[in-house]
């Protein structure tokens, strides 16, 4: 949270220097201007607090507001409260709007599906990942994948390397035998390779941009294949997420909520005694 404020600070804050307002006693207070999930208060409560103010949080990660309800105020100099404003009025806009568009996507897709869940991939924008993250979840979301290092996930760019089908399924078993505590992921974009996947033993198919007749077959494969788990993925947002709810998936597969509308945060510096 620092760097933020480094990056934006830099060496001095000319305004505030400029005009001799830091030793004032201040308040800056943050309000919900819209209907929101709300995300990133605890971000912005560490750094006020390392800012040297002193707050007040009224609301919490993950928490529903309306419009105008008081978010998190914080009390201390002038300078601080200047330093901690945009980039805090940020954090809070950017994370609430991935948490609310993600809530969003949740509750169109679950009127046809009850138990279908969201999970957002890795397509990121570097260094980003454990904000991104946390708003996901406040939404009730979950993530796909951390990275490589955390799941199994075949694509056409690995199975490229082998020779025949024989070479890929002699090693496609080893790996499913090394790594026991793991479900193998594939992903396949139409209906033969997923059955083909579904006879090897893999326990979800990523189903990549298939029409709704074809992920409805593959669907269908879980009554053959009890342990197949189906998601989709693929240009998925909330304009077409019932459609592909309706379908029977398991899950959804998608980075929309990362592009979401940043959310409108009230921000107020006042001067107090």
């Amino acid at each position: 949270m620092m760097d933020m404020i480094r990056e934006d600070v830099g060496l001095i804050d000319m305004t505030t220097v400029g005009l001799d307002i830091g030793s004032h006693n201040a308040k800056i207070s943050f309000a919900s201007k819209e209907p929101i999930v709300l995300c990133g208060v605890e971000f912005v409560t560490e750094m006020c607090q390392k800012l040297g103010l002193e707050t007040h949080a009224y609301k919490a990660c993950g928490d529903r507001l309306e419009a105008g309800e008081l978010i998190l105020e914080a009390y201390g100099r002038a300078d601080a409260t200047h330093k901690a404003w945009k980039v805090s009025q940020n954090i809070l806009e950017f994370l609430s709007g991935i948490a609310t568009k993600t809530s969003a996507m949740i509750t169109l897709a679950r009127e046809v599906n009850p138990k279908i869940e969201l999970l957002t991939t890795r397509k990121i924008f570097p260094r980003t990942k454990e904000l991104a993250l946390k708003a996901v979840y406040a939404g009730g979301g979950a993530h796909h994948r951390l990275g490589l290092y955390d799941s199994v996930l075949v694509f056409k760019q690995h199975r490229v390397f082998f020779e025949s089908d024989a070479a890929f399924e002699a090693q496609f078993a080893k790996m499913k035998q090394k790594y026991l505590e793991k479900k193998i992921v594939v992903e396949v974009d139409n209906y033969e390779e997923a059955r083909y996947f579904a006879t090897l033993g893999t326990q979800i198919l990523q189903c990549e941009k298939m029409s709704f007749e074809t992920l409805e077959r593959c669907v269908s494969l879980k009554k053959e294949f009890p342990q197949l788990l189906i998601s989709a993925t693929g240009g998925i947002g909330e304009h077409n997420i019932v459609a592909y709810a309706q379908t029977g998936v398991d899950f959804i597969v998608t980075s929309s909520p990362y592009h979401a509308k940043p959310a409108d945060i009230k921000v107020v510096i006042s001067k107090e005694g």
